[in-house]
């Protein structure tokens, strides 16, 4: 029997659609200042569309790393597993594992203040020091987490990878890097403007993975290497069917469904 989506999930299915369309539509110029809640720019969604269905049945060929998550299949469930430091919510950029930023000035600066008491679905705290080893991952070919995986979104998103040159040997990537100020906050610096960078990030493609997860063989392949923060945890997955359990210390409000999926 199919299931509506639940607000979360219509909310994933809404940020991958805007997602999509900012990867046609690339980076912009400009910028400014803003806070949490109010950026610089507001993304055009269909926030009343009606919530889709759910699939009975889904590829077996599921790819549970969000940042190499390609297909429709594994975005679905990547969206009820994974959160990102900011979501789409009523089709405006809305607090998630960020519970607010601060855009300095010159529009190159975000300081983001994380969620207190949240954790990832293996018990590890989500803090800077989480969200610092994401970006890390995404952003550097030579880091130990970074894998073989091609992290198209990143590369059309943001240019480029560290090191990566331009023919006027100017960085491809707008991003310069991520420092800790203290436990829940992080400080993104960009070396050029980008007034989309906060909608960016709803992308799915930049979900923040326990670092736990990130550190095991086979990340986003097998039951026990897949751990976000999300509203459903995946409690069985094997070759002919994928399980969703609530998730029982959820920060927003513990959903009710379980989900079960036959995988072909």
């Amino acid at each position: 029997m199919k299931k509506s989506l639940s607000p979360l999930s219509t909310l994933f299915v809404l940020s991958t659609i805007f997602a999509l369309l900012l990867t046609a539509c690339g980076s912009g110029g400009g910028g400014g200042g803003g806070e949490g809640g109010s950026p610089t720019e507001s993304p055009s969604s269909p926030a009343t569309q009606e919530p889709a269905p759910l699939p009975d049945s889904l590829s077996k060929d599921l790819v549970l790393d969000p940042a190499n998550a390609t297909d429709a299949d594994s975005l679905l469930v990547v969206g009820l597993i994974y959160e990102g430091l900011v979501s789409i919510q009523s089709g405006a950029i809305a607090p998630t594992l960020a519970e607010s930023w601060v855009v300095s000035d010159d529009g190159l600066d975000y300081i983001f203040n994380l969620r207190p008491n949240v954790t990832f679905h293996d018990g590890t705290p989500v803090n800077a020091d989480a969200v610092i080893a994401n970006f890390e991952r995404w952003f550097d070919k030579d880091n130990a987490t970074h894998g073989s995986g091609e992290f198209a979104a990143w590369a059309s998103l943001f240019g480029g990878f560290k090191g990566e040159k331009d023919d006027a040997d100017h960085n491809k990537s707008n991003f310069d890097g991520i420092e800790k100020v203290d436990d829940l906050t992080v400080l993104i610096h960009l070396s050029r403007i980008d007034d989309k960078f906060l909608a960016k990030l709803v992308n799915p493609a930049f979900s923040i993975v326990s670092p736990a997860a990130l550190s095991a063989e086979f990340f986003g392949t097998s039951l026990g290497k897949v751990s976000g923060t999300g509203a459903h945890i995946l409690a069985s997955w094997t070759d002919t069917s994928l399980i969703l359990e609530p998730f029982n210390v959820y920060w927003n409000g513990i959903p009710s469904d379980t989900f079960e999926f036959q995988l072909k």
